[in-house]
């Protein structure tokens, strides 16, 4: 039986969001073939777990009985979870691990922070590299790449947070002389509808920066496709071998979502968990944006399960507006329409995972070599 190592919450504005995504992925793996371990990571950024952590009732309440503090080795080949044990002669629980499962949404877990612990001490995990998270959380990197692969994007601007502290009607002036409004205005690392809005005019142009700039050093600005149909496809696998979730169109794109209106009902429940969707069945359509998907996917080099959001415009062209490479319950309601059970799925990022790693092990990082012996100290390289 596979250690399975769950990580969620972390030191984000989308805590919340993945505490959900974690929980689930602890409820829905198959118990005959792992077992499961969560670790939490609190707001603060510091590491926990317990059986606590695997009852979301826990987190309603803020009450962990059995939580203690726990963490990861940094050197190669050290796939060991350390649980602190209180007491002054009592030594740490030692777990080795077979598999990370990530849950963490947003900075310092999504972004390639937390990936790089993992590559570093080289237990296999799902989801991308360090590279590939990391390109793929900044938006404007991200799209300066598939811009440079021919993929198409919406006409955007970006500036430092800096930049309009100190020239604030200059940095508008110029996003202004860039693009036509509506303009969307957005941190450039940050998912889950937290810190956008749409601005019609120069003076909630102003209003959206301060907002945004709130949230991240850089700002995005993208101009609107007008009367846009949003769709959203899952791609999931490794090394240009993928397969494709149904396409859904959740809303129109020319909507903002709130974070409470993306994730809550009226009734103040999660909407996470269960809802209706509105998935595309004409060929051409889903043809076309599971393509766009896919080389979007290839083109970052991504391995895993991604989500990637297109907007389509009134006659028919694509834009690829972002890809979101850790989707929140992993996007299974995606995979859902196509077969997947939850069960299934995260069976099938799991052995993405280890393979990835396999395929690591089969990369030489050594080069012996007697350059010390021909080297004088202090000499020029």
């Amino acid at each position: 039986m596979k250690n399975i190592v769950v990580i969620f919450g972390g030191r984000a504005v989308e805590h919340e969001v993945s505490v959900i995504t974690g929980i689930q992925a602890v409820e829905n793996l198959n118990k005959e073939k792992y077992n499961v371990i969560p670790v939490f990571i609190d707001k603060s950024g510091v590491m926990f777990t317990g059986e606590c952590y695997k009852d979301f009732k826990n987190f309603k309440n803020n009450e962990f009985p059995d939580s203690k503090p726990c963490r990861f080795g940094t050197s190669y080949g050290d796939h060991n979870l350390y649980i602190e044990n209180k007491g002054l002669f009592k030594k740490d629980e030692v777990v080795e691990i077979d598999c990370v499962v990530f849950g963490v949404h947003g900075s310092h877990g999504e972004d390639g922070a937390l990936q790089g612990i993992f590559e570093t001490n080289g237990i296999p995990f799902t989801g991308p590299s360090v590279m590939s998270s990391a390109v793929g959380m900044d938006k404007i990197i991200m799209k300066d790449v598939y811009k440079s692969h021919n993929i198409p994007v919406v006409k955007y601007t970006w500036v430092f947070r800096d930049r309009f502290k100190v020239e604030p009607n200059d940095t508008l002036d110029y996003v202004m002389s860039k693009l036509e409004f509506p303009i969307y205005v957005k941190p450039a690392s940050l998912g889950s509808s937290i810190g956008i809005k749409v601005a019609r005019t120069k003076e909630e142009l102003r209003e959206a920066t301060e907002v945004a700039s709130s949230f991240d050093r850089k700002i995005i600005f993208e101009e609107a496709v007008i009367n846009a149909t949003e769709l959203n496809v899952a791609v999931m696998g490794r090394n240009g071998d993928v397969e494709v979730s149904s396409v859904e169109s959740p809303l129109g794109a020319d909507e903002v979502f709130s974070y409470q209106q993306k994730y809550m009902s009226q009734d103040g429940k999660s909407k996470l968990i269960g809802g209706k969707h509105n998935f595309i069945r004409d060929e051409d359509t889903v043809y076309k944006a599971t393509e766009l998907a896919k080389y979007s996917f290839n083109v970052l080099d991504v391995r895993g399960n991604a989500r990637i959001d297109i907007l389509m415009d009134e006659a028919g062209n694509m834009f690829v507006n972002e890809i979101n490479t850790l989707p929140g319950s992993y996007a299974f309601y995606l995979w859902e329409d196509v077969g997947y059970t939850f069960k299934s799925l995260l069976d099938r990022m799991i052995e993405i995972a280890i393979s990835a790693k396999k395929e690591e092990e089969e990369t030489n990082y050594r080069f012996d070599s007697d350059l010390f012996h021909h080297t004088g100290y202090g000499s020029k390289l």
